[in-house]
């Protein structure tokens, strides 16, 4: 639900966190309020600890691709040694690229990342890039670093249009002389019935 949608709910509304209706139109804007407010909070949630997992599992995954990919290489290299083929042995200059990006790629993205929150893709690419001078896998670990950062900010700004965000928070709706905190409580007779001692008898109620 748009801001502009919205006729009875004020940003300050929001920023209180409850709302007291005084017609079924008022009520009905806050319990369609609410409902986007809980759809919206629960897929942003979805979204965050979703990339926050890819986040943190791909550092292990590196760690762990680096030390088979020297493993492997190690075991060949001792084959190679044993048939005095010397040049297929790995040089120290590979293994050296390979442990300068891995701890550059922890450091950038460890404090811009993962400290400091950043998703903007481009900073996540210039992070990342650090893990392509590793393995394999660290080129794929850019390219869905990228790949989920353009998504998620892209997710973010369609969010941040939302009444409510970011934090999308529910609204505890109650009537006029009301003891009510539950929207469920709330008919349109009981803001008739609470709302007749405030108008004179032949007033018409809407």
């Amino acid at each position: 639900m748009k801001p502009s949608e919205l006729k009875y709910i004020t940003p300050e509304i929001i920023e209180k966190g409850g709302i007291n209706v005084s017609s079924p139109e008022m009520l009905d804007e806050a319990r369609r309020y609410n409902m986007d407010a809980v759809t919206n909070n629960a897929r942003r949630k979805r979204m965050q600890v979703t990339q926050g997992i890819w986040l943190i599992i791909q550092i292990p995954l590196l760690i762990a691709s680096v030390c088979m990919h020297l493993t492997l290489e190690t075991l060949t290299d001792f084959e190679a040694f044993r048939a005095g083929d010397f040049g297929a042995i790995m040089s120290y200059a590979r293994i050296a690229a390979m442990f300068i990006g891995l701890f550059a790629y922890l450091g950038l993205f460890g404090y811009y990342i993962i400290f400091r929150f950043q998703r903007d893709p481009k900073i996540m690419f210039l992070c990342s890039f650090p893990a392509m001078m590793t393995t394999g896998f660290g080129v794929l670990v850019v390219l869905i670093n990228v790949i989920s950062a353009y998504i998620y900010t892209h997710r973010e700004e369609k969010f941040a249009e939302e009444a409510g965000y970011p934090a999308f928070v529910r609204l505890n709706v109650t009537t006029i002389d009301s003891d009510s905190t539950h929207i469920s409580d709330i008919t349109y007779d009981s803001i008739k019935e609470r709302t007749k001692h405030l108008r004179s008898d032949d007033e018409e109620f809407l």
